[in-house]
């Protein structure tokens, strides 16, 4: 019996499992970034990975979708880590707490893929932890009036702890358990928390600041 002909066109050997190319590919790229920095280039992520750089351009064009895929998945694995650290708890104010907490302690441990990530402000990690925010408060604002504010809120929230964030890495003023509790309570609790009275407000108004 004759050995089948391969067709035109069709690759000697077994064919390449393009969500395993790309995640492979993904690995490299958070592997540069934290030993080269956060400007790294797709020929950076090709040498990491010991792949040609076509075989990176294949799969993503430029280095912005490169950075798009990687923050998608970063916002994933940032999101699975409160799932699973909320073991099935309904406690909202837990799940807010887990939040502040999951994505102040990625900030500190990958400063470097932080700063790649955080770039765009369309596409980067934390407008995608935006979005999965906006859809849980749309969800629950459904029968709502206040589902308009689910956009804005949901921003509010995660650059509230990315500013916080940033601050605390750079000071090192508390533990990271009390930087998460004051985020909490301002966020849980709203403009109630805040300790103004009306004559902070003609101080400020006064232009002490």
């Amino acid at each position: 019996m004759k050995p089948e002909k391969r067709g035109r066109g069709r690759p000697a050997g077994s064919r390449v499992d393009p969500a395993e190319r790309q995640a492979a590919l993904l690995d490299a790229a958070e592997r540069a970034i934290r030993s080269k920095g956060p400007t790294v280039g797709l020929g950076d992520v090709a040498a990491e990975a010991g792949f040609v750089r076509s075989a990176v351009y294949a799969m993503f064009p430029n280095r912005d979708a490169l950075m798009a895929a990687l923050s998608e998945r970063t916002a994933q694995r940032l999101l699975a880590e409160i799932t699973r650290r909320a073991d099935g708890s309904t406690d909202l104010r837990q799940r807010m707490s887990l939040f502040f907490d999951v994505v102040s302690g990625w900030i500190a441990d990958e400063p470097n893929l932080y700063r790649a990530l955080s770039g765009d402000p369309a596409a980067g990690v934390f407008e995608r932890l935006a979005v999965a925010v906006e859809f849980m408060l749309a969800a629950a604002f459904a029968s709502d009036q206040r589902a308009p504010a689910a956009a804005p809120w949901s921003r509010a929230i995660v650059g509230s702890a990315v500013a916080a964030a940033e601050w605390w890495c750079r000071t090192e003023t508390m533990p990271r358990v009390e930087l998460v509790e004051h985020l909490t309570a301002l966020c849980w609790d709203g403009g109630a928390a805040l300790p103004f009275v009306a004559e902070n407000i003609k101080t400020i108004d006064s232009g002490a600041l």
